[in-house]
């Protein structure tokens, strides 16, 4: 296992795009994980596309009382038009913002059950990257 995670990384215009209708206290909105503490296959794996530009489309704004996301419909490679596909379980998304202080776990009603869905349509685009986590991360 890999100590990080892959993920498309938001240019400024996107992140600015996906912050602007944040509602709690912690903005996030600058990423779409990809693959969280890969095994050594899926690292080598997507180790290739490093660099590589991706465009995305989001379909849905999702939220509970400690966190807020947008559903991503579709990723594409930008040089090839290639569908990009999230490796982890779950639904690909951009966290906007979530609570301070709230536990990873208390997402989880955010997709199985949310208090807001609503349709929200938009674009944003990133660099493939790997991010490693510091000794404190994980």
């Amino acid at each position: 296992m890999n100590n990080g995670y892959y993920a498309v990384v938001l240019n400024k215009k996107s992140c600015d795009t996906v912050q602007q209708g944040a509602t709690m206290d912690v903005l996030n909105g600058d990423h779409i994980t990809i693959a969280y503490k890969p095994n050594n296959k899926t690292f080598k794996k997507l180790n290739k596309f490093i660099g590589k530009k991706v465009n995305a489309y989001f379909n849905e704004l999702r939220a509970n009382e400690s966190i807020e996301a947008f559903w991503v419909k579709d990723m594409f490679l930008t040089e090839t038009a290639k569908r990009f596909k999230r490796v982890d379980p779950g639904s690909p998304h951009i966290t906007i913002s979530h609570k301070k202080g709230m536990k990873s776990g208390e997402a989880e009603s955010m997709f199985t059950n949310p208090i807001l869905k609503e349709d929200r349509f938009g674009y944003v685009e990133g660099i493939f990257n790997w991010i490693p986590f510091s000794r404190e991360d994980g």
